[in-house]
């Protein structure tokens, strides 16, 4: 078996103890095994993208966005990738939106409260 060979053996046994961690929801394992793929294999989109799903399940999503960075600089013309960034910075500005909101309710509150 030659090293190529080996490292495409590897990577399929990763891919797919990921994709049966995610089907079971234990997240940070299916983490570990894209980024293992990542390791072996840095140009390989579908590592990314996985780990990018992963760190949006896990509650990470500045760290999803810098996956999903990765796998665009391997391939800019990866329309998923894109399409999944934009969902992710439209829900940081939401919720980015949603606590400026209440911290300008709060302050308006506060300046009332000294006006009485």
């Amino acid at each position: 078996m030659t090293q190529k060979e080996s490292i495409k053996d590897e990577i399929k046994y990763w891919k797919e103890v990921g994709d049966n961690s995610f089907k079971k929801g234990d997240y940070l394992a299916a983490l570990e095994a894209y980024e293992s793929i990542a390791r072996s294999d840095p140009e390989n989109t579908d590592a990314w993208k996985g780990m990018a799903t992963a760190f949006s399940f896990l509650n990470k999503p500045y760290d999803a966005l810098n996956s999903l960075d990765q796998a665009i600089i391997v391939d800019p013309s990866d329309i998923e990738s894109l399409e999944i960034k934009g969902l992710i910075l439209k829900k940081l500005v939401e919720e980015n939106e949603e606590a400026l909101n209440l911290l300008k309710t709060a302050r308006s509150e506060e300046k009332n409260q000294k006006l009485i």
